[in-house]
């Protein structure tokens, strides 16, 4: 058997025919282009080796079919890995032109009459015009891929609109129903959910809380059963078990809670109670503009010395020199949670001072979300060191002091102090569960515009369907 003529309209057909025909090991002989289309020879490796052993040389005289009589093919032989000598340009299986449709080297593949007269390609030449078309190629497939990728993309993004605006309608028609049940079939519980979330408390806890009353019982006895509830959620600590043991107290929190002064009144405290001598006041906050000089009128006056910290070496070698002190109150900047100098300055922290009890000062006036954020960012700053303990300021200027609760028992924070006012050290006092309950469930207010109506409170309840599933209609 010797090479066979392939013709199809394109290469790409006439290749798939030679592929199915004589199978992927099969070599190119030549590709030329014809009044039927595209022509192309090729041969298997044991029709190519029978031919070498029956010849003695890879020339092969004679007619080939398509061929014109007396013209020559040079059919180079198959090479095996001991093969010795240059190899040829020209050798190529089918399964490479599949690929390519290009010689191993890059070349093209030549035909007949181009071997035979031996017009062959300036091997430069050659490349120069295989990496242009190469190149030109590559920009196609790029720019193809590129708009197709845009293309879905915009498709995916339509897609998912689409589904969330579907989820938001479906959730809103099930929260209008789940709440049109619950008013007729339970209205008691219908007005503890809507005194809950008047008071400012999460759509999640509220769902928990009334999932854990009684499902019999008016209004007015739901509602005790509810601060009684609360007030065995809330999480304490008591102050004088936790500065006994001693150890650096570092205070952290956003702008604008009260971190120095609430640093201010529980060094008082402390003086009172260990003496000034077993009292450290460090501080790194450089940045507000007279932070320092605020903390060092507090420490006057308490006969403290106030020590600032400029890295994290220096705190390190600031807290050595402060050892032998039982009490050390570490002041930092007010920084937002979101603001990149809050990781800075948690890196400070954790290389100067690793072991320290952090403590979280929070303001009641924040809002809830506000809350849960900076609870989440302070603690995924430094995964290594929790917050150990709440300080909660301002209550006296919240309407509201639901929301902070509502963090502190969901993420199961407790709590150390509350603050009440501005006074040093006075206005600073352990938590007491049962007022702040009873605060909780009596917001502060002097209108009910501002509350939410009952045809609100399915707009509200939308986002938390599975919990509210579980509550008696």
């Amino acid at each position: 058997m010797g090479p066979e003529r392939f013709v199809a309209a394109s290469a790409a057909e006439a290749l798939k025919q030679v592929r199915r025909a004589l199978g992927p090991d099969a070599m190119v002989l030549s590709t030329k282009e014809t009044a039927e289309g595209v022509e192309i020879m090729a041969i298997t490796p044991d029709a190519l080796d029978q031919l070498s052993a029956g010849l003695g040389r890879s020339t092969i005289s004679g007619a080939m079919p398509g061929s014109s009589a007396g013209e020559l093919y040079s059919a180079p032989p198959r090479r095996s890995a001991a093969t010795s000598g240059p190899s040829f340009p020209h050798e190529l299986v089918i399964s490479d032109v599949i690929k390519s449709q290009r010689n191993l080297d890059g070349s093209p593949v030549y035909t007949p009459e181009q071997l035979g007269k031996g017009k062959r390609p300036e091997p430069a030449a050659a490349a120069a015009s295989s990496a242009r078309a190469s190149a030109a190629r590559d920009s196609e497939l790029a720019a193809s891929a590129l708009a197709a990728a845009s293309a879905n993309a915009a498709e995916m993004s339509r897609l998912v609109l689409e589904m969330a605006q579907v989820k938001n309608l479906l959730q809103s028609h099930l929260a209008s129903n789940f709440w049109s049940n619950l008013q007729q079939n339970a209205p008691a519980h219908a007005d503890v959910v809507k005194t809950l979330i008047n008071a400012g408390f999460s759509p999640k806890l509220c769902a928990d809380i009334v999932q854990a009353i009684p499902k019999d019982g008016d209004t007015a006895t739901l509602l005790k059963r509810v601060s009684d509830i609360l007030e065995a959620l809330i999480r304490v600590q008591d102050p004088i078990d936790v500065f006994d043991e001693g150890g650096i107290f570092t205070f952290i929190g956003p702008t604008g809670v009260g971190k120095t002064t609430s640093v201010a009144k529980v060094a008082a405290r402390c003086v009172l109670r260990y003496g000034r001598n077993q009292v450290a006041l460090l501080t790194t906050d450089t940045y507000r503009i007279g932070a320092q000089e605020q903390l060092k009128v507090f420490a006057k006056i308490l006969g403290l010395p106030v020590v600032s910290v400029r890295d994290s070496d220096d705190l390190a070698a600031k807290l050595k020199e402060a050892s032998k002190r039982k009490i050390v109150l570490l002041d930092t900047a007010g920084v937002g949670q979101r603001d990149t100098l809050m990781v800075d300055q948690t890196q400070l922290l954790a290389k100067g001072s690793g072991n320290s009890h952090r403590i979280l000062v929070m303001s009641a006036t924040t809002d809830l979300r506000t809350q849960e954020d900076v609870i989440m960012l302070h603690n995924r700053a430094d995964s290594a060191e929790r917050i150990k303990s709440v300080i909660v300021t301002k209550t006296d200027e919240a309407a509201l002091v639901a929301p902070i609760l509502d963090c502190l028992i969901r993420y199961e924070l407790p709590l150390l102090f509350i603050s009440n006012g501005q006074r040093v050290p006075e206005d600073l006092n352990p938590p007491n569960p049962q007022y702040l309950s009873h605060r909780a469930m009596h917001p502060r207010t002097l209108s009910e515009e501002s509350g939410i109506s009952a045809e609100q409170i399915p707009a509200v309840l939308a986002d938390n369907l599975a919990q509210w599933s579980k509550t008696p209609n």
